[in-house]
């Protein structure tokens, strides 16, 4: 049956939750309905098995480490990246909900990583870095235990500078067996592409604001030819585009939504609904053709994640809430 493409969102009922309000939860990730992870300042981690109604804390180190990322499988197994050189930029992992972490990867004395993705099914691990001497920085693990430097991973050499925004987690996704990782501070914003089988990184350059301290901040991948792609410029807020769709080669920009600055999340909600944030707030468009935002929240919010039934935004000061998944409805 065909549907009108003009589509009405219900009524979204935000729900703040209570957490640490000493924290910055940056980190987030929800596998299952009842299960969701924060991370953030002061090596802190959370975790809820009731859907953010209570929560469990933990800290993988004494050092007081930023965890920009989280990536969950399920209530007990989870990778947690800090960032920062000097050694900072680390991957914890837990088996048994956060009681013990153990340290899984220490990147070098120049290394920045800026975010991570896992594959499932394969326990396979992509963590991005910033460019080094000219040279790409990824680190792989095949398996979720060793780990493998990879500079020659990408089709293309990086430009002058070219690395990651370690705003939300969102650099590097998996999602429908395709890799996709957001480059950001070079001329020129690229999308680096692959098959979850393939060899290389395919780089593909973008219309993306870009600059110092400007780019991608994160993507969401379909296919090899559709994805997703958030960011803007850090220093000059006015600048556009911030929200693209790749298809077929081709790049369009979206309806911008009613929040000022860099975008630092996407998330794709499972009705085909987009969700937005940075420090200026998190706002939801029901379908890519709808052209309506509307505003979830204005606090300060860097990140959010949606599993099948519900949704989640975080932010600063302990910001952390909840939501049920968007319908949308045909709009008479």
């Amino acid at each position: 049956m065909l549907v009108s493409s003009a589509l009405l969102a219900l009524a979204i009922d935000v729900q703040v939750l209570a957490t640490r309000p000493d924290v910055n939860w940056i980190g987030l990730s929800s596998p299952s309905p009842d299960v969701v992870w924060l991370s953030g300042s002061k090596a802190t981690i959370a975790r809820s098995t009731d859907g953010g109604a209570t929560w469990q804390y933990s800290q993988p180190t004494s050092n007081d480490l930023q965890f920009r990322d989280i990536e969950a499988l399920d209530d007990r197994h989870a990778y947690a990246l800090s960032i920062g050189n000097n050694g900072d930029s680390r991957v914890y992992y837990t088996s048994n909900g956060g009681r013990d972490w153990q340290l899984s990867y220490r990147a070098g004395g120049n290394q920045f990583l800026n975010c991570l993705a896992s594959s499932p099914k394969r326990n396979e691990i992509w963590v991005y870095g910033d460019s080094i001497d000219g040279q790409w920085d990824l680190v792989r693990s095949p398996d979720g235990r060793n780990w493998l430097t990879s500079r020659n991973a990408i089709d293309s050499p990086p430009q002058g500078g070219e690395g990651g925004l370690a705003a939300s987690g969102g650099c590097v996704r998996f999602n429908n067996d395709i890799w996709a990782i957001a480059t950001a501070n070079a001329t020129t914003a690229r999308l680096l592409i692959k098959r979850s089988f393939g060899i290389r990184f395919k780089a593909i350059d973008t219309p993306m604001t870009a600059g110092p301290n400007a780019g991608i901040a994160s993507v969401w991948p379909f296919s090899e030819k559709h994805v997703l792609m958030v960011g803007g410029d850090l220093n000059h807020p006015e600048r556009r585009p911030r929200i693209l769709e790749y298809r077929d080669d081709d790049f369009t920009p979206l309806a911008e939504p009613p929040l000022e600055g860099a975008l630092y999340s996407l998330t794709v909600t499972s009705s085909g609904g987009l969700i937005v944030s940075n420090p200026d707030g998190a706002a939801y468009l029901p379908t890519r053709d709808s052209g309506s935002w509307q505003v979830l929240s204005e606090k300060n919010i860097w990140n959010s994640t949606c599993n099948p039934q519900s949704c989640f935004l975080v932010g600063k000061d302990g910001y952390a809430a909840r939501f049920d998944v968007p319908k949308i409805v045909p709009q008479d």
